[in-house]
């Protein structure tokens, strides 16, 4: 199966998105109806910071994605979306190294990266490539289709506990340290994921 046009979007919550997921429904039906997309969709509150979430939807392409912002029912959508969107949001969109399953794990963690100077982009690719293979594609990555140096990693864990003492083992941990001296860490929170599959 071809790795999907990942749409990443991070937004403030409302208060009854945080009481209440579910009232999203509506909106990941109509979702479901359009050409390209893989459903189910995921979100999640952050868990350091409720009042922030996330969105990811998988697409057959960016172009597909941009069908449907085009489309006459994106305002039907955008009206479904407001009981939960509180503002502000942010859209991305990439192309992870894998599959990305880590949306799929009891915690997802979610690390926006920019690299500093863009002559060490192979070097920021192979220390996250390493660790993307020395976790079985679990934490995946990949330039955002806006911004070449702005990097999206997501990562697949059984708690956000687990994945702070993996980081605290020797090897990973000099390659974070390596990596944050060449992109500045941005964003690095964790979410548990409900998944939305628009039935």
């Amino acid at each position: 199966m071809p790795i999907p046009t990942t749409e990443l979007v991070i937004f403030d919550t409302t208060q009854a998105v945080r009481n209440d997921r579910s009232i999203l429904s509506p909106a990941f039906k109509i979702v479901s109806n359009f050409n390209g997309i893989q459903m189910p969709a995921y979100v999640g509150t952050q868990i350091e910071n409720p009042g922030k979430g996330y969105v990811f939807m998988n697409w057959d392409s960016l172009a597909h994605h941009q069908a449907m912002l085009a489309s006459p029912s994106y305002a039907t959508l955008l009206e479904a979306l407001k009981p939960a969107y509180g503002g502000w949001s942010k859209m991305y969109h990439v192309i992870f190294n894998a599959q990305p399953v880590a949306l799929k794990q009891p915690v997802t963690e979610v690390l926006l990266l920019t690299i500093k100077n863009p002559s060490h982009r192979t070097e920021v690719f192979d220390i996250l490539t390493k660790i993307s293979d020395s976790t079985k594609k679990m934490l995946v990555f990949g330039p955002t289709l806006e911004d070449k140096n702005v990097i999206i990693v997501v990562g697949g864990w059984q708690s956000v506990e687990a994945h702070w003492q993996m980081v605290a083992n020797p090897e990973p941990k000099a390659a974070l340290e390596r990596l944050y001296t060449l992109a500045s860490k941005d964003h690095l929170f964790h979410s548990t994921l409900t998944p939305f599959t628009g039935k």
